[in-house]
């Protein structure tokens, strides 16, 4: 390998590792030359072997800096113009989720696509006989809403659920909806208008995109690491720099799909930042009841003082996902939030929100996530443990510190697309990489259902992925 092949890998690796943020400045030609004991056309050679891969990006008369997708250098060397490009258009996003949710459905016999753990981890004979017991004792419920008496009473539990994570809740800032998927569009209906760019996290979960695309909105994508979540340096130089961005969607507990877990301080930060520039935030918690922990992460929303951040919750992953119950707390945007919720689908059904009290005021909801939360981290070790056993040389996995997701960095030139459509074959199903993104990022990765009981079907599925992702970069 060329000497400056050596060099650009090696720096490629600092950067894959976040020491320098995207958009940050990298050291000189002179300063890599001396670093590496070459001469200057040799260090030159290795950036422009990076600039190539779109991992560097040359500033005349600045030097190097961190590639950053979104925002190109302008020729003058300047910092990029407010409009420089127009933010990632979303195109076939819909059918590209479609096709993977239609793999649910089908008779693939290894199901590792969604993010879901499998019906046999959630108490569903002990929710049925709930159900019962509560329609029994109120059948009127069947067409009637939620006593106001009981709604009180609901929320009231749900306060004290959400002060045990330090965050402070009044009961009537507490919405419910049908699952989180439409509190954050409520959210994004009511802070932005069509032809909008709203800040999103990248790699990014592919129904957001889809969600934007339905509100005609745009996606400025900011990197995000599975060590830390989002990159703030992206943010603030993308906020800065870049198209004015009216609200921004994150997910600062166990990331989909990288899994990440934002730091403490991190949040702090990101919420100051977001205040500097006027931006709401939409934070989505939807797996932070999914640690493995002591403790339950803390929301961004707890350190909120100004209600900027407009808080979706649900317990569809960590109750019953067929429940579909969601909430929100809005903050200062509670009341125009309740509004469009009354336009729309008006209120949750009242079964399912009667049975919901009872088991928050059982305590039998604590029991039941615990339970699951010590399933799912046994079944990520051993996923974990068992794709870098079978995946290729090369291949890096992150061990998330909660949720239900695996997000797999294969080696340079793995395509998981192609990996997909042989994996299909061998009825054996994953999400791969280029899902994630509004634009052509992520081929040589995929992202992992670790929710599924582990048997022996699951490992030997995952050790043939393993072998098709071998033999397809021999034969590339």
């Amino acid at each position: 390998m060329p000497q400056y092949q050596d060099i650009a890998r090696l720096l490629q690796a600092r950067l894959d590792a976040g020491e320098f943020p995207p958009g940050g400045k990298l050291p000189s030609v002179r300063q890599l030359a001396a670093h590496h004991g070459v001469n200057s056309l040799t260090a030159l050679a290795a950036y422009r072997w990076l600039e190539q891969k779109q991992r560097v990006v040359a500033r005349p008369r600045a030097g190097f800096y961190a590639f950053y997708a979104a925002l190109p250098a302008r020729a003058d060397g300047q910092p990029p113009a407010r409009a420089l490009p127009s933010p990632a258009t979303l195109v076939d996003v819909d059918s590209r989720m479609s096709q993977l949710v239609a793999l649910s459905a089908s008779d693939v016999a290894v199901q590792l696509h969604m993010a879901e753990a499998h019906h046999s981890l959630y108490p569903a004979a002990d929710l049925a006989r709930r159900l019962q017991q509560t329609l029994l004792r109120q059948p009127e419920l069947i067409g009637a809403y939620l006593p106001a008496i009981q709604h009180e009473r609901l929320c009231l539990k749900l306060q004290q659920m959400a002060a045990s994570w330090q965050l402070a809740v009044k009961p009537d800032e507490i919405l419910f909806c049908n699952g989180i998927t439409e509190g954050i569009s409520l959210a994004l209906r009511h802070l932005t208008r069509p032809g909008d760019t709203v800040a999103v996290e990248t790699p990014v979960y592919f129904g957001l995109l889809q969600t934007l695309a339905a509100l005609g909105l745009k996606a400025l994508e900011i990197p995000c690491t599975p060590d830390a979540g989002l990159s703030l340096e992206a943010l603030e130089f993308a906020l800065r720099y870049g198209p004015p961005v009216r609200c921004l969607v994150t997910v600062t507990n166990y990331q989909n799909p990288t899994g990440a877990l934002m730091p403490d301080d991190n949040k702090k930060r990101l919420l100051a930042l977001a205040r500097r520039h006027g931006v709401s935030i939409i934070e989505d918690d939807v797996f932070g009841e999914l640690y493995f922990g002591k403790r339950r992460p803390t929301p961004l929303k707890a350190w909120d003082r100004d209600g900027d951040v407009i808080y979706c919750a649900s317990f569809t992953k960590s109750l019953a996902p067929s429940f579909r119950l969601g909430w929100l707390s809005g903050g200062r945007h509670h009341a125009a939030l309740e509004r469009l919720r009354a336009s729309s689908s008006l209120v949750s059904p009242a079964l399912l929100l009667g049975t919901l009290a009872d088991l928050l005021a059982s305590g039998d909801y604590a029991r039941i996530a615990q339970r699951l939360r010590a399933r799912l981290a046994e079944q990520m070790e051993r996923v974990a443990d068992a794709v870098l056993a079978a995946f290729p040389r090369g291949t890096r996995v992150r061990r998330p510190q909660g949720g239900l997701l695996l997000w797999v960095e294969g080696p340079e030139g793995l395509d998981s697309g192609r990996l997909l459509e042989a994996a299909l074959k061998e009825s054996i199903s994953f999400a791969p990489g280029m899902l994630f993104s509004a634009e052509p990022r992520f081929r040589h990765c995929l992202r992992l259902n670790f929710g599924q009981p582990w048997d022996a079907a699951q490992q030997a599925a995952i050790a043939r992925l393993g072998r098709l992702a071998a033999e397809q970069l021999r034969t590339t």
